[in-house]
């Protein structure tokens, strides 16, 4: 484990606090791939009995941001590019099957609620470390998510999606890029949500994640696939 200290954390909502300052770490990448998550020596640092431990450790797990062996007890992931890549391989289409119904059920209140997500999510990308815009980031595509109206894509895009946000910022898996890219990678998306855009909504996801681009034609054909 890194030599940087957890926070000592104070008995109210114990077990919360202690999945957030756990989750904190693994954003600011003070883990390796693969590294043992020790519940002892986690409770020694944060003053904290084992129990809330194990238990914040298993709420992570199931949320897929750590491993968890009865055998060999919790790690975290060992996330490489090849799981970045196959992330965006399912990320595409289920993506894409959100913005389709989000756009198709979108009301104006809801439209002023992405652009003011994404007009914060750009400052803190400017202004901010990587682990306080990956959560503006997250925070913006859960609401693109939630408002495909469909509970269950919603919860699967999350459940694959936690994870590829934490660990590609940790283990810097995603290519560098400026402020005005990733303003311009994001304005995709509500534009699109807008009506304003000319891309299908695979299109806007394919340029979004650096995709190769389809012809209006077969994207077309996917979203009356995705919907139907």
């Amino acid at each position: 484990m890194s030599n940087n200290r957890f926070p000592v954390v104070k008995s109210e909502a114990l077990r919360v606090r202690v999945a957030e300052a756990i989750r904190q770490a693994l954003l600011e990448g003070r883990f390796q791939p693969g590294e043992d998550l020790s519940e002892v020596a986690i409770a020694k640092e944060m003053n904290v009995s084992r129990g809330p431990v194990r238990e914040a450790l298993l709420v992570l797990a199931q949320q897929g941001l750590i491993m968890h062996s009865q055998n060999h007890g919790f790690s975290v992931l060992g996330f490489t590019d090849r799981d970045h890549s196959e992330i965006d391989e399912v990320r595409l289409n289920l993506e894409t099957l959100a913005l389709t119904l989000a756009r198709s059920r979108i009301t104006a209140k809801e439209l002023k609620l992405v652009e003011t997500a994404n007009a914060r999510m750009v400052a803190v990308f400017r202004k901010h470390s990587s682990a306080e815009w990956v959560k503006a980031e997250l925070e913006f595509h859960s609401l693109v998510w939630e408002l495909s109206g469909n509970r269950w894509l919603e919860d699967c895009l999350k459940r694959v999606m936690i994870p590829y946000f934490h660990y590609e910022t940790a283990f810097r898996l995603e290519p560098q890029i400026t402020g005005r890219q990733f303003a311009e990678l994001h304005q995709i998306y509500v534009d699109f949500l807008k009506g304003t855009s000319v891309r299908t909504a695979e299109q806007s996801v394919r340029i979004h994640l650096s995709l190769p681009e389809v012809s209006d034609a077969e994207s077309s054909r996917a979203a009356e696939a995705l919907v139907s």
